[in-house]
């Protein structure tokens, strides 16, 4: 651990200046940015330029670059030491953002399959004039999440610390000035560290899925704004927007995790290829701690070296890595036979609970299931986002930092919380569903509605509402909602499914013929689409067969119970009259 220590330092003063600059002179009561850049050593113009041998503030300030991690300025600056990452960065969906941009124009019907763009560097080069529908969308809604983002121009709208390249994410304080004595500045400089907080992330993992905000336990209501406590609103989000308390994800109620302490590096910041969505790019799956895969650390530089940078947890023989990308999870560790969870921002120590070989992980029947499918207790849905464009308004676009031609607004009014869907997802497995996104569109010209189309659509992923108990049996297999059908009655005579769903379109007003929380039917139609090619709803032998095993579950609602050892045994005999479930049936 100490060789590894050292050799990081040794690394870093490479690059350090051999004597301060002259920019200590104004700046050496200067807070320091952690312990791996000692400005004592770098000075400053190795970070932000200027003329380091400079005697006035004039001539010192000359092409100084106040935020040298922004991605214009990184490969200058930090990429002295991080060149690999920040290439890495570049082409990674945070920075450019393609998979929002690429799906969006498919659900909005400009193409026909989801095709490859470059995102927001494809859109900072098309004149505004040229751009689709679903490209305008993008630029005056999306793009504000960019990392990239011009962070002056998004504090000076929203009060709120977003974007700037780098520090968007690795930032932990920001900068203030303490007090100016003798003409010497005092400034607390603004704080870097790799123990990222949730917050940070939380600053754009609050829409869409709104997994930052399930994973908490917070679930986006309509907007009342209650619970109404001493004449204030208490669950605000942020302006206009409010929130319930849900049951939170165990893996935060139980060890206070944070969001880096399950995604890796590569994870989140790439692996230096262009993926197409977001679940290529993401690392990190259940059974990398749960059933882990161990490797001696020392083959791992990387992880070494970030053990050195947390500072808080050991230096072990073996860590786990994930089956996807074999990325080092040094905070799960293996010394002889025990395996150690530790949490990155104080290195505490938990005991990890390994996936048991009970037979609902086992059997064959489940094989297909998804651990998000079973231990997901809810997922937020939101029906029916009604999207109302202005031609002639005038709108601030994020990626050409100006007020251009076209106005959006949002408009929602059915939130629900509910047991997540399921369908097959963009793994082949089955996992949790919901609304991503119905679009209803609605076009003005000169204040008349001139067209508009909707786009109804589902999408699947892990909702980060994981509990340690699983749904129950009854709740897969004969929930209507779970199954994809939306609320209503299900029922079966003579083997026959007959669905009544409470919803009706057609009632209010919207131009479809079906459910708005339906994705199929009980014959296994699907109604609404989805933005992977791989994902869809139940078909109607799937439909038929969750349902089936349900005439069992009624009495036999155990894993343990003979008849689940061999259920298609079981099936053959129970339809045979040979076991005594049949015979009682029989009798009545």
């Amino acid at each position: 651990m100490k060789f590894i220590l050292s050799i990081l330092l040794l690394n870093i003063l490479l690059f350090a200046n051999q004597k301060p600059d002259n920019c200590i002179n104004c700046h050496k009561n200067t807070t320091k940015i952690d312990n791996y850049h000692p400005y004592e050593d770098f000075g400053c113009a190795s970070c932000h330029g200027g003329n380091k041998d400079a005697l006035s503030k004039e001539n010192a300030h000359k092409n100084i670059v106040l935020n040298p991690s922004r991605l214009e300025h990184a490969s200058m600056f930090c990429g002295k030491c991080h060149q690999e990452i920040i290439n890495r960065v570049d082409k990674s969906i945070m920075n450019n953002m393609h998979g929002v941009l690429d799906v969006l124009k498919y659900q909005f019907k400009e193409t026909k399959t989801i095709e490859q763009t470059t995102g927001i560097n494809y859109l900072k080069h098309k004149p505004t004039s040229e751009q689709s529908l679903a490209e305008d969308h993008f630029s005056k809604l999306c793009a504000a999440c960019h990392i990239n983002q011009d962070e002056k121009i998004f504090n000076k709208k929203y009060h709120t610390p977003r974007g700037g390249g780098c520090v968007d994410c690795h930032r932990v304080e920001d900068k203030e000035i303490l007090s100016i004595e003798n003409n010497i500045l005092n400034l607390k400089h603004p704080k870097l560290s790799t123990k990222i907080p949730s917050s940070n992330c939380l600053k754009c993992h609050n829409r869409s899925n709104r997994i930052g905000l399930s994973y908490f336990g917070k679930f986006e209501s309509e907007g009342y704004g209650t619970p109404y406590k001493e004449g204030n609103l208490t669950h605000k989000i942020d302006k206009g927007r409010y929130y319930y308390d849900l049951p939170a994800d165990i893996h935060h109620t139980s060890t206070k995790m944070d969001c880096i302490d399950c995604h890796t590096e590569k994870g989140v910041m790439g692996d230096g290829k262009h993926h197409a969505h977001m679940e290529d790019s993401v690392d990190i799956s259940c059974k990398d701690c749960h059933s882990p895969t161990f490797k001696p650390t020392e083959q791992f530089g990387l992880a070494g070296m970030l053990i050195a940078l947390n500072e808080n947890m050991p230096y072990p023989k073996e860590i786990a890595i994930t089956k996807k990308m074999n990325s080092p999870l040094y905070n799960v560790q293996k010394e002889d036979d025990n395996i150690t969870f530790y949490r990155k921002k104080d290195g505490k120590a938990f005991n990890m609970s390994e996936m048991s070989d009970a037979p609902y992980h086992t059997s064959k029947n489940h094989e297909r299931l998804d651990c998000t499918a079973c231990h997901s207790s809810w997922i937020p849905s939101c029906y029916g986002c009604h999207e109302v464009y202005f031609k002639n308004g005038k709108q601030y676009d994020w990626i050409k930092h100006k007020k251009t031609k076209g106005k959006w607004v949002e408009l929602r009014s059915y939130l629900r919380y509910e047991s997540p869907a399921l369908a097959i997802g963009y793994n082949k497995k089955i996992m949790p569903t919901a609304p991503g996104c119905q679009v209803i569109t609605t076009i003005y010209d000169k204040n008349i509605t001139d067209e508009g189309f909707h786009s109804f659509a589902y999408a699947a992923w892990d909702p980060h509402t994981t509990q340690k108990h699983s749904r129950t049996c009854v709740d897969c297999h004969f929930n209507p909602q779970t199954i994809g059908l939306g609320a209503g009655n299900l029922n079966i005579k003579d083997n026959n499914l007959t669905f009544e769903p409470y919803y009706k379109s057609e009632e209010s007003g919207l131009p479809i013929n079906y459910p708005i929380d339906s994705l199929v039917s009980k014959d296994g139609v699907q109604f609404q689409s989805f933005s992977r090619n791989q994902a869809r709803g139940f078909n109607k032998k799937e439909v038929n067969k969750i349902v089936e095993a349900y005439k069992c579950i009624i009495c036999h609602n155990k894993w343990d119970d003979k008849i689940y050892k061999n259920f298609k045994q079981s099936k053959i005999e129970f339809y045979n009259k040979k076991t005594s479930c049949s015979l009682e049936i029989i009798e009545q």
